[in-house]
């Protein structure tokens, strides 16, 4: 099964509370250094595939070798729009640039992340759908993040690579001996259930759509 402290379960929570989206986009891809290829199996996996854990577990089971998995930002909802997830690369694993970006965007808004190491480095996952519009600009602003001649915050690759491809993305796996490991929340103060409680909350939030039906 898919483990607790994994993104899917907060990413989950957010969809599940929102009663218009069909259908969450994912990939299957290979990791080439040092260019600007982006090779990728891309499809669409329905909200009612996506809530349910098994049927996530088993596409992540079936990642081709040498490939990773990838969920993407931008789901779609019943209007046919694009609203984007909260996405964040950082550059480095060291937990200072964390209270740097902290520092930059403002604890309100990095409150509403939850960030899983990675590895190398760390993944933030915010609780907000962004317009197109309003995804592009935060991009933007991940990029002001990085301060001249000083190491990067947030990966600038990473955000030059999704922003051409036009969605964020983030890896769901660890099938290649590229990455160290799978993402792993990091927790919180005063947020030690933090997983335990998105589980609980996407599980309610299901079992009432369906009861609905």
């Amino acid at each position: 099964m898919i483990p607790e402290s994994h993104p899917y379960w907060l990413v989950r929570s957010v969809v599940a509370q929102r009663g218009d989206v069909v259908a969450v986009p994912a990939s299957y891809y290979t990791y080439l250094p040092r260019t600007v290829a982006d090779t990728r199996s891309e499809w669409l996996i329905p909200v009612e595939e996506f809530l349910n854990p098994e049927l996530m577990h088993r596409y992540m089971e079936q990642t081709p070798d040498g490939h990773e998995m990838a969920v993407h930002s931008d789901i779609r909802l019943s209007s046919q729009e694009r609203v984007h997830l909260v996405m964040v690369d950082m550059a480095t694993s060291s937990k200072a640039h964390l209270e740097k970006l902290r520092a930059f965007l403002g604890d309100n808004f990095f409150q509403k992340i939850s960030w899983y190491g990675s590895g190398r480095s760390f993944h933030g996952y915010g609780e907000s759908l962004l317009p197109e519009v309003d995804w592009v600009k935060f991009m933007g602003l991940l990029l002001l993040a990085n301060l001249p001649k000083l190491e990067p915050t947030v990966d600038p690759r990473w955000i030059g690579h999704r922003l051409l491809a036009g969605y964020a993305s983030l890896r769901w796996t660890k099938n290649t001996d590229h990455y160290l490991g799978l993402p792993v929340g990091l927790a919180k103060a005063g947020h030690s259930h933090a997983f335990r409680t998105a589980v609980g909350q996407a599980n309610k939030t299901l079992n009432s759509v369906q009861l609905k039906r």
